[in-house]
């Protein structure tokens, strides 16, 4: 069966989660980190220990820990199903409204665009695809985006954007997305370089741990505090 081609006019929405969506509580999802890493590698982290996140995914996160406490990379990758496991029942603790903050108009911007038939959303995030969910669901956003492209997929965040894509068009059956009619959003230098290493266009949103001007300096093709200007921000994904 030929694959349909008529969504053309269509945008590809992918959305980060962490610092873009949504924010969890710092100290809590420090500690669920410490956590996992302590149960599945048995490594004793030291008190002071602070975790380099800033968009990258759940198992670079964890090879960079292993390589600073001199553990094999292979030792990572024999526990990966463990280190899925133990990072999904943490997060299912943590997810929660008192835990996660939805972040100023997600609500709005989500609403106005799952109401439109020229935009497909998705999410490209560094969480393995159960922790994105459980992230998501306390206020019911996991329901707008069924399909994307997570942390479990590839170690390095440049290489998730063609799974967006390829799933993108799976999901629709259709093989009109690509690179070009695609836009990125996400909060860190992370998602800037993704969209860039595949020539996406890419809107950042000074809403997560790197500052406006710091995201600026990188030249996203679009820049804004944050998401109250609805009307805006479609204008910038649409156009």
């Amino acid at each position: 069966m030929p694959h349909n081609t008529r969504t053309t006019n269509k945008r590809l929405l992918l959305f980060d989660i962490d610092g873009t969506l949504i924010s969890v509580e710092r100290r809590a999802s420090h500690q669920l980190l410490r956590d996992v890493v302590q149960e599945t590698m048995n490594i004793e982290l030291p008190h002071d220990f602070v975790f380099s996140l800033g968009g990258k995914t759940d198992f670079q996160i964890m090879n960079e820990v292993a390589e600073r406490f001199a553990v094999p990379q292979t030792f990572v990758e024999q526990r990966r199903e463990l280190i899925k496991e133990r990072l999904t029942a943490h997060t299912e603790r943590l997810a929660s409204v008192e835990r996660i903050e939805r972040l100023h108009g997600v609500e709005e911007l989500l609403a106005a665009l799952s109401k439109r038939d020229d935009v497909t959303l998705g999410v490209l995030t560094g969480n393995i695809k159960t922790t994105a969910y459980l992230k998501l669901r306390p206020y019911n956003l996991d329901t707008l985006f069924p399909f994307g492209a997570f942390g479990c997929d590839h170690v390095q965040r440049t290489m998730l954007p063609p799974i967006a894509i390829n799933r993108a068009n799976e999901h629709l059956a259709t093989e009109a997305f690509t690179p070009e009619n695609t836009v990125i959003i996400g909060d860190t230098l992370n998602d800037i370089a993704c969209a860039r290493a595949h020539g996406i266009r890419v809107v950042a949103v000074a809403t997560g741990a790197v500052s406006y001007e710091h995201l600026a300096e990188a030249e996203p093709d679009a820049l804004v505090r944050d998401f109250a200007d609805t009307a805006h921000i479609i204008d910038l994904l649409t156009t």
